[in-house]
């Protein structure tokens, strides 16, 4: 019974290292925070699994869910989406549409942080080790009660905290945004009727979408890049010309997933590649992103280098097990 539900509860545990300690978000002096985290972070992305394994959505259906988390959380939960100084940090200004109120540039920006890195990538890794990666990991007890853990990791922090620290949202932004996370979600049961059969022909080798999506996850944190050498992207470049890149990138990028992953060679490997860049990625931005939590600089400098070599690990640990499941050909 345990091992059948351990790949879950590793879920539970590596949704939120991945996304907030990994990504250098939280040092790790306050890594007993996550257990507050872990609901809704590890609640979210273990829900969206087995729901799409349930009804057979595939990635598509994964990244789509994952879309409507990133939703809910930034709209309804942080409500960074609308609130113009949201942890004092201005994130709306850049590319503000007044009709909306929403900042163009954060908004693109971060619903793929959460689409991507805290729900798909700590899944693919998780999966990527499991004797099981297509099946259903728990029973429909199992799936209520992830289904309970989310709603509670989102409704009981809002429950707690004070009006004055929770930024009011209009009924108009409220409903915009459960219409928005709602589409995602119809989206994603849609896309599992539009599969096409695969080709005969060769994608990709791993290696080589390992590249790929390295170069492309160096391209997402761009601004990250220029901050280190003291260049602030909104002082050089407008901010719809950051927006038009960041949707040039988003669709090559499902572009050519989605032309390797219909090709018969493709495999349990390429995902593997797919996600070890992700984490990768995550691991290298982790030391340059301050804490959002003040912590001693090197506090936040051993924390970076034990989650990074962790991450090293942790892909270490799935090849091993991969060479298993999956030989290389």
């Amino acid at each position: 019974m345990f091992k059948r539900i351990l790949p879950a509860l590793g879920l539970l545990v590596l949704a939120p290292l991945i996304g907030e300690y990994l990504l250098g978000n939280i040092a790790i002096d306050a890594l007993p925070m996550i257990i507050g985290v872990i609901p809704l972070y590890g609640g979210g992305a273990l829900l969206i699994r087995e729901v799409a394994r349930r009804w057979r959505l595939g990635w598509p259906g994964i990244i789509l869910l994952g879309l409507a988390y990133a939703v809910i959380e930034e709209g309804l939960l942080t409500r960074s989406l609308f609130d113009p100084d949201y942890a004092g940090l201005r994130l709306l200004g850049y590319g503000f549409i007044p009709a909306l109120g929403i900042g163009a540039y954060w908004t693109v920006f971060v619903l793929a942080i959460h689409g991507v890195w805290s729900i798909t990538v700590p899944i693919s890794m998780v999966e990527a080790g499991s004797r099981r990666p297509d099946t259903p990991w728990l029973d429909k007890a199992g799936l209520i009660g992830s289904a309970v853990l989310f709603l509670l990791g989102g409704a009981v922090p809002i429950a707690l905290a004070s009006p004055a620290a929770l930024y009011p949202l209009s009924a108009a932004q409220i409903t915009w945004t459960l219409i928005t996370a709602v589409s995602l979600i119809i989206a994603a049961f849609l896309s599992a009727r539009f599969r096409r059969p695969l080709l005969p022909a060769t994608p990709a080798s791993p290696s080589t979408v390992f590249a790929i999506t390295i170069v492309a996850g160096l391209a997402f944190w761009l601004p990250t890049l220029l901050a280190m050498v003291g260049i602030k992207l909104e002082s050089v470049v407008p901010a719809w010309i950051t927006v038009g890149f960041y949707l040039a990138l988003y669709a090559t990028m499902t572009l050519l997933v989605l032309r390797w992953s219909r090709r018969m060679g493709w495999g349990p490997w390429h995902r593997f590649a797919l996600g070890a860049a992700g984490l990768v990625t995550y691991a290298w931005h982790g030391f340059p992103q301050p804490p959002s939590f003040p912590a001693p600089a090197h506090v936040d400098l051993i924390g970076n280098a034990v989650f990074a070599l962790a991450a090293l690990g942790l892909l270490a640990f799935v090849v091993v097990r991969l060479r298993r499941t999956a030989p290389p050909t």
